[in-house]
């Protein structure tokens, strides 16, 4: 038997001491599905390390009734099974389960399966390996539903930070007028935009991006490990990986190329960046109908740019700005949920293709020194600092 007592009262101390925090957005949104009458998928969080699974956890648990908390990496749980343990709270009246790093358990698929066709309670799990969540929240099926927590926008960021709750629209962004008087009637935001760029996707007390770079580098050399059937060989060569990204100029990458320059095998660099992207700390942008998987053109690039800069600063060496911008505008239209594509071969071609309601546009991410050039005489839009600064207020449900 679990001492059921001693965790909750320890459950009750952390969340007494992330009372005060501002909370992430989505915690409305799972707010909104407890809410829901009868039984429920059990709510999986996945997300990079850092972002804030566990305060998200602890705030939503703080005001729930008839509710326990609990890690499955304590060693208070480890003496037993996460089974047995859910069952003693069932048994003891506990309708809501929160379970924190469930990921670190490694039974943990079949058990919550049994767990959720045995009792009536509603189970709310988080974990840091966001390929483990993501695997097991298939093979559970109907049973669970993924919710991921990603890294801040700049909008929320700037809420967590100072309080300010702003809203945009994508007109705010694509025109240059509106961008203005955007900006003249918040003119706190411009001062935020390069701390946001270094540090500020991670909810963090972060003051170097030495904390971001070692926890990125857990994910590879745990989370991978574990979620993968890799040799430490191909985890180092995605540490390699991540490495040339951070100080590399953003272009086409090449399978290819990389192998030849590295000395790895073609088929492990492929495997190696796949494995980062399941792991969510790259992207990989390609075009829309590519020929094939091994001939299409892709963009390789980190999730966010905090990440880019993480690893270019160990390196000592400066992260390209231009690559920042183009991170930072990816990762806001991947939150938008918006479909982004690399444009197919051209003499000059813009950097990226979108769809916005259902009509393709081209987009030039840059400063002065990009002009209508790179659109090759095609209609689109070339997006400046301020105009990026802007999108990153727009929610998701303020896209018209």
């Amino acid at each position: 038997m679990v001492d059921l007592d001693s965790i909750y009262r320890i459950a009750l101390e952390n969340a007494a001491a992330v009372k005060t925090y501002r909370k992430r957005f989505l915690y409305e949104e799972i707010k909104k599905k407890l809410a829901v009458k009868g039984k429920i998928p059990a709510l999986l969080i996945s997300g990079l390390r850092g972002v804030g699974k566990t305060t998200l956890l602890l705030q939503i648990f703080d005001g729930q009734n008839e509710a326990h908390y609990f890690s499955a990496d304590s060693i208070l749980v480890r003496t037993s099974t996460l089974y047995a343990v859910v069952e003693q709270l069932y048994r003891s009246g506990y309708k809501t389960i929160f379970i924190d790093e469930i990921h670190s358990y490694p039974r943990w698929v079949e058990e919550l399966k049994n767990i959720y066709d045995n009792f009536d309670v509603q189970i709310i799990a988080s974990g840091s390996s966001v390929a483990s969540i993501r695997k097991g929240s298939l093979l559970l099926g109907r049973r669970a539903l993924d919710m991921v927590l990603p890294p801040l926008t700049f909008g929320e960021f700037l809420y967590l930070r100072e309080g300010y709750q702003y809203q945009a629209k994508l007109p705010d962004v694509f025109n240059q007028k509106s961008t203005f008087h955007w900006l003249a009637e918040h003119p706190s935001v411009e001062k935020y935009y390069r701390e946001y760029l270094a540090t500020g996707g991670f909810p963090l007390r972060i003051e170097e991006t030495g904390v971001i770079f070692k926890l990125t580098r857990r994910m590879i050399y745990e989370d991978a490990l574990a979620e993968f059937n890799l040799t430490k060989n191909k985890v180092d060569l995605a540490d390699k990986i991540l490495a040339f990204l951070s100080i590399s100029t953003l272009g086409e990458f090449s399978y290819t190329s990389f192998s030849s320059f590295s000395g790895y095998a073609k088929s492990s660099v492929y495997e190696a960046v796949h494995m980062l992207k399941e792991l969510g700390i790259i992207d990989i942008i390609e075009e829309e109908t590519p020929k094939s998987k091994a001939k299409g053109t892709i963009k390789l690039l980190f999730s966010h740019p905090n990440l880019r800069l993480a690893f270019a600063s160990q390196l000592l060496q400066e992260a390209g700005v231009g690559a920042l911008r183009e991170e930072y505008f990816i990762f806001h239209l991947r939150y938008l949920g918006l479909p982004v594509f690399v444009p197919k071969h051209g003499k000059k071609n813009p950097d990226y293709e979108v769809y916005i309601n259902n009509k393709r546009m081209l987009f030039e991410i840059g400063g002065k020194s990009k002009g209508s050039q790179q659109l090759e005489g095609k209609e689109g839009i070339i997006l400046n600092d301020l105009q990026l600064q802007v999108l990153g207020f727009v929610q998701k449900t303020d896209q018209k």
